[in-house]
């Protein structure tokens, strides 16, 4: 007996190509392919609208807005001095140099246009130079009515009546420089 022949006889050789069988596999491969790119296309388009969804709620126009404001103060931050005194000489040196622009900045975000408004209507009165001669005279006050925590620090100023005619309050921000928050 010839073991080839027993091989190929009544049985199947696993070996041997048989009719529709590798034909088959790669019909199966095509649509396990097909149905997993279309499985990554639907995830894709649902994790895609997800995220639409998600850019459009209330809570991401928030979360975008304060991280606007959030920038906005840092930049405003990096105008003042390192310590309280440093930063009323600053606004005085603006102050005098006219730059109210400048001086404004030594304000948080809120008030400065309340200094640049300030200044401008004591500079076009008969007031401006007593004014400057007061902002050189401001003193830091020892009040503790004023001051509110090592965080905060009044300067003012008196006329000769004793009278308060200028008064600055600074506070410190988040990057260790110092504003002025009240004028």
């Amino acid at each position: 007996m010839n073991f080839g022949d027993l091989n190929n006889q009544g049985g199947n050789n696993s070996d041997a190509p048989q009719g529709g069988s590798r034909s088959s596999d790669q019909k199966r491969r095509r649509k396990l392919i097909w149905a997993g790119a279309i499985l990554a296309v639907l995830v894709a388009a649902v994790g895609g609208w997800q995220y639409w969804q998600y850019t459009q709620s209330d809570y991401y126009k928030q979360m975008k807005g304060i991280k606007e404001l959030e920038k906005m103060a840092e930049e405003s931050d990096k105008w003042g001095g390192k310590t309280p005194e440093e930063t009323v000489r600053l606004f005085t040196e603006a102050v005098k140099k006219g730059d109210f622009e400048l001086a404004s900045k030594y304000g948080i975000s809120n008030v400065q246009s309340e200094i640049k408004d300030t200044l401008n209507s004591y500079k076009n009165s008969e007031y401006w130079q007593n004014y400057l001669k007061w902002l050189d005279s401001v003193k830091k006050s020892d009040k503790k009515d004023y001051n509110f925590g090592p965080n905060s620090v009044t300067y003012e100023s008196f006329d000769d009546q004793g009278r308060r005619v200028v008064f600055i309050s600074l506070q410190r921000s988040d990057i260790e420089t110092w504003k002025i928050d009240e004028f």
